[in-house]
């Protein structure tokens, strides 16, 4: 048996890698010198002089005002050129396309947001993603540098396709990232949402760099994004976090997936739209003067206090809070976050997440659990987009980064 070490080269893509990362994370309250960086890394300090007088050279990084007061030398503060380097980030969902520019430290430009059906197909839903595509580079003060974009599960990351986007059939013979690197000649990143989600949450949530988290999305579909010690975890094929076709309930009806009673048929808004309806039914159809209920319409409902809208949000959460207790159990996160559309109504969601989850979880790992609702601004599955491209280019900062 023969082992064999990094390379030097490789060494030093590794380290650019991780300044770059920590400069990511630098603002007004949380400055990074050169004397930090070599604190947090172990680096020297004449290694990191000579890799940031790199990342100055490629224009990456620029030095801002010294730090500190009285007389003397004081250090100077490293930060990203962050106006330089743009992401188009995309969103695919069930209903909706969005897009929007983002830079490498997430600040937000154009955006975009269309409705879609699935009565169009998915490759005429596809050809809308181009055209909105073109519509925010065209928009764009600088070209992006890459694509991100999220997509619903069952997301098979080795092939790069959908392999079942519930209510919107046609998405798995769609290859969405040869589609949009054929057409713009970029480097095309496609991820599961909550994944893009979750990554978001750890890196811009004041998450530590070893962090544990259950990222948990709810709209139409479920989906789960595990970050384990500060990174993203796929699993094999890229269905880690699958939780949308877990069964809760043995003798429950077939999901589209063909397994049975499966969690998107308990805890979605889909599930809580025809629940809505259902009782509409027994309680008589005067009871509203049209049957043909949205799911945002019973969210706005509840909102407001109806009654019985409120009963079925409650129970709709329950389901989904019911549906994570065994991802709980077996990773035994720091924090679960839930996002997305389903937190809508924020008087009654966590209330009711808190009592599922206290009541089936063991008692120990309840008692240690964060439990909230994503904080990020805007839509934190298109902003992980983009933040997931990125950390796909950091990765070979020479390659992406490095001036001609």
């Amino acid at each position: 048996m023969s082992f064999s070490g990094v390379n030097q080269s490789m060494q030093k893509e590794n380290n650019l890698s991780l300044l770059i990362h920590l400069l990511r994370e630098s603002s007004e309250v949380n400055e990074y010198t050169r004397v930090r960086i070599a604190q947090e890394t172990g680096l020297t300090q004449a290694a990191v002089g000579k890799l940031v007088g790199e990342l100055i050279d490629w224009g990456l990084v620029n030095e801002c005002s010294s730090i500190g007061k009285g007389v003397g030398r004081h250090p100077t503060r490293l930060v990203l050129n962050s106006k330089r380097y743009h992401c188009l980030a995309i969103r695919i969902n069930r209903d909706y396309i969005s897009g929007a520019i983002y830079d490498i430290m997430g600040k937000r430009y154009e955006a975009r947001y269309y409705a879609i059906s699935s009565l169009e197909g998915a490759q005429h839903s596809m050809q809308r993603v181009v055209k909105m595509a073109e519509e925010l580079l065209a928009a764009a003060e600088l070209p992006p540098m890459c694509i991100g974009v999220a997509v619903p599960g069952p997301f098979n990351y080795k092939t790069s396709r959908v392999s079942l986007m519930s209510g919107f059939p046609g998405w798995s013979e769609v290859d969405i990232r040869k589609e949009l690197e054929t057409q713009f000649q970029l480097p095309v990143t496609v991820e599961q949402d909550a994944n893009c989600g979750a990554l978001a949450e750890a890196r811009y949530g004041g998450y530590p760099n070893n962090c544990n988290i259950l990222y948990v999305v709810a709209d139409r579909g479920i989906g789960a994004g595990l970050i384990i010690n500060g990174e993203l975890y796929r699993g094999d094929v890229g269905f880690a976090g699958e939780i949308g076709h877990s069964s809760i309930n043995v003798f429950g009806p077939k999901c589209e997936c063909g397994n049975v009673g499966c969690l998107e048929l308990y805890g979605s808004t889909v599930a809580m739209q025809n629940t809505y309806i259902q009782r509409c039914f027994q309680e008589g159809a005067a009871r509203v003067s049209n049957l043909d209920i949205s799911s945002q319409m019973v969210l706005q409902l509840a909102q407001k206090g109806d009654a019985l809208a409120c009963e079925v949000y409650r129970q709709t959460v329950s389901y989904l809070a019911f549906g994570v207790v065994s991802m709980i159990n077996a990773f035994n996160p720091q924090t679960v976050v839930f996002a997305d559309k389903i937190t809508a109504v924020d008087e009654l969601f966590l209330p009711a997440v808190k009592e599922t989850l206290q009541k089936h979880l063991m008692k120990e790992i309840y008692e240690s659990l964060e439990i909230k609702t994503c904080a990020l601004e805007g839509d934190p599955m298109l902003f992980g987009a983009s933040v997931v491209a990125f950390e796909h280019l950091i990765r070979f900062p020479s390659t992406y980064f490095k001036r001609d």
